[in-house]
Formats: structure tokens, C-alpha cells, sequence
């Protein structure tokens, strides 16, 4: 079975481009936003969970979940986000280590947003990768890439795990402060290192 590399970061760090720069390289990346969001089909058993749990209201007249408007919730009182995390959750975890199991290259790599919150459920994880920046950088590029307001980004920032808390579990940090290709030669670098461990 291949070995599991867990990319993780706080929302804004980059995590997305280091998953382009790894799907560059030719390594298969397993992406749990990926799967959520193809879960939000309209009547998948993970929406029917989200219907009961938070109602109609969530979604549009065609059925589409309303994404801006559960966020704004589950951003708004944190019982609602861990109660969403209780629904789609495991689906997403079973989804996730059926694609890892479809690969036989020496590596794949998980990308995990909320890695520190939910690590006893990623046993299988071999190396953490945490991409980093600062606070303030951070909340450029969210409110940039986003288009929300500071004040959303502040608590989407806050919602998640301290930036502390995930580099305390990293093997590894790349810090995403710099340029695309910079990040690109590290990405690179790490590769060429752990494929000999892989061997």
C-alpha cells in the first residue's frame, strides 16, 4: 500500500498549490474539499443528514445545498460546525481511504484541512505536511481569493485549529511566504526526499 503523506494548513496557507505542484510531479492527491463537495449532490445520504439536522432552509428550490448561507452558521455558532463535521465526517473519511486504496504509487498525499481536530480518525497518515504563513497573510488571501469581509475571514481563521496546533504536529513545514515558483523548488525538494524514503 502506498504511504500516506497528510497535507494540512490553516485556510489561505496554500494548500491548494502545493497539491498542484505535488499533481505536477505525477503524485495522486486524495483532496477531502474535493469529496465533500461532490457529496453535496442533492440527495446524497451526507445532504439528507444536513436536511434533517439544519432544514429546508439550507438549500435552494432546486435542492442545491446553499453553501454561503450554511457557512455563515456553522461560522456563526460552533455547535452547528461540529455538528456538521458529525454528518459528513465519515462519509467522507470512508470516500477518502477508498481512493487512497485505488493507488499503488510510492506516495499519496491526503489533503486535510482540519487535520489537528480530527487526527485519531487518520491512523493510516504516515507524514504530516504543514504548509504555513502568517496570521496576516493568511487573512489577505482569504478575504482576497473569497471576497468576504475581514470580519468572516477573522472568524473562519478562528474556527479552525491554531496555527501552534498544527505546527506542533507537522514532520514537515513549507512555509508559503514567498513566490509560486519558490514554492514550487520546495515542493519539489520534498518530493525528491521522501520518494527515497518511499523505497
Amino acid at each position: 500500500m502506498s504511504k500516506v503523506v497528510a497535507v494540512t494548513g490553516g485556510i489561505g496557507s496554500g494548500k491548494t498549490e502545493v497539491c498542484n505542484c505535488f499533481t505536477a510531479l505525477g503524485v495522486p492527491v486524495v483532496d477531502l474539499d474535493h469529496i465533500a463537495h461532490d457529496m453535496s449532490a442533492p440527495n446524497s445520504s451526507a445532504m439528507q443528514g444536513v436536511r434533517a439536522h439544519f432544514g429546508d432552509s439550507m438549500f435552494d428550490a432546486n435542492g442545491q445545498l446553499n453553501r454561503a448561507k450554511l457557512r455563515e452558521l456553522v461560522f456563526a455558532e460552533p455547535d452547528a460546525l461540529d455538528q456538521l463535521n458529525q454528518i459528513m465526517h465519515p462519509a467522507i473519511r470512508q470516500e477518502a481511504m477508498q481512493q487512497i486504496a485505488q493507488h499503488a504509487d510510492a506516495y499519496v498525499v491526503l489533503a486535510i484541512p482540519l487535520l489537528v481536530e480530527s487526527r485519531e480518525d487518520w491512523q493510516m497518515i504516515d507524514h504530516v505536511l504543514v504548509v504555513d504563513c502568517d496570521e496576516q497573510m493568511q487573512l489577505t488571501r482569504v478575504v482576497q481569493r473569497s471576497q468576504l469581509s475581514e470580519g468572516m475571514a477573522q472568524a473562519m481563521i478562528a474556527a479552525q485549529s491554531s496555527r501552534e496546533a498544527r505546527l506542533a504536529i507537522a514532520d514537515t513545514v513549507i512555509e508559503n511566504d514567498q513566490t509560486l515558483d519558490n514554492l514550487q523548488e520546495k515542493v519539489l525538494e520534498f518530493h525528491k526526499n521522501f520518494s527515497k524514503t518511499c523505497q
